[in-house]
């Protein structure tokens, strides 16, 4: 499973370089491209950090107890969720259904599915141990923040954090203040949840560190499809939005997942993903 994910990585960054796309889109509701090594260059930095600081850190497994057999079992219900709600989305855009509808039901049902029903399937162990909320150990605080810090200055300034948003292209102050609170719990908290907390925990229960990572940075990346996959795509098709997902959310998916398993710090996550989310609002 390690190299198969592996090689959807480097399929989808090769085929992206052969066939001329160079460029992709940041996210669904923006019109500028930015450069492969834009969206390459912070996660790549931040993974070398997560690996440096510090450089020796003790094995945190964070669902102590739990059966093989339960965390396999657990594990493929986590990936048939995370792979079948983008896809019945994309789906559902595929037969007319209106964009604006589907993004509603987006993002009501990453607090219903990701966090409403995986609390009914799996309340006793829901979110693994207290510990993950209230890290026992100061480097478990201390040791994201120069990832967190040089993701957060490569992102924004500098020659890979790729053009800003344009006011323009924003609702006034007040919606875009509105729109920027529903997603930071419907996306910054829920998705980390979601992927990394429930799912990914479980997947390194079942596959181990590395082939978790890679198989939870892919379902992120898919994630992505209903919003980025839309028929009249700019990128050129399917295929080629697939790739696209694959290279940036992918490869931000591989940074937030070896961070959570290095540290196991619930708050470290929702700080990443606030800086991909959020932090370009502050540009306005």
């Amino acid at each position: 499973m390690l190299i198969a994910g592996l090689a959807a990585f480097g399929g989808a960054l090769v085929g992206l370089v052969l066939t001329g796309h160079r460029g992709l889109r940041p996210s669904a509701d923006s019109t500028d491209l930015i450069g492969l090594d834009d969206a390459l260059v912070p996660a790549l930095v931040g993974l070398l950090l997560v690996r440096l600081v510090p450089l020796r850190l003790p094995t945190l497994d964070a669902m102590p107890g739990m059966a093989t057999a339960t965390a396999i079992r657990q594990a493929w219900q986590l990936v048939a969720i995370a792979a079948g709600l983008p896809i019945a989305l994309y789906v559902a855009l595929l037969l007319g259904a209106p964009t604006e509808t589907v993004g509603g039901v987006w993002a009501l049902s990453k607090v219903l599915v990701f966090v409403l029903l995986t609390w009914g399937l799996y309340r006793d162990n829901w979110l693994g141990t207290p510990d993950l909320w209230s890290p026992r150990g100061g480097w478990r605080w201390w040791g994201p923040l120069p990832a967190l810090a040089a993701f957060a200055l490569l992102t924004s300034v500098g020659p890979f954090a790729g053009s800003h948003p344009d006011a323009a292209d924003y609702p006034d102050p007040a919606v875009l203040a509105l729109a920027a609170t529903i997603t930071f719990f419907t996306a910054n908290v829920a998705e980390e949840l979601f992927y990394r907390v429930i799912l990914q925990t479980r997947l390194e229960a079942a596959l181990g560190r590395w082939p978790a990572i890679v198989a939870g940075a892919l379902l992120f990346a898919l994630l992505h499809l209903p919003t980025h996959g839309q028929t009249a795509s700019p990128l050129g098709g399917l295929p080629v939005t697939l790739a696209a997902i694959v290279v940036f959310q992918g490869t931000a998916g591989l940074f937030l997942g070896y961070l959570w398993s290095r540290y196991r710090n619930a708050w470290a996550q929702i700080a990443a993903h606030t800086i991909i989310n959020t932090l370009p609002l502050a540009f306005l």
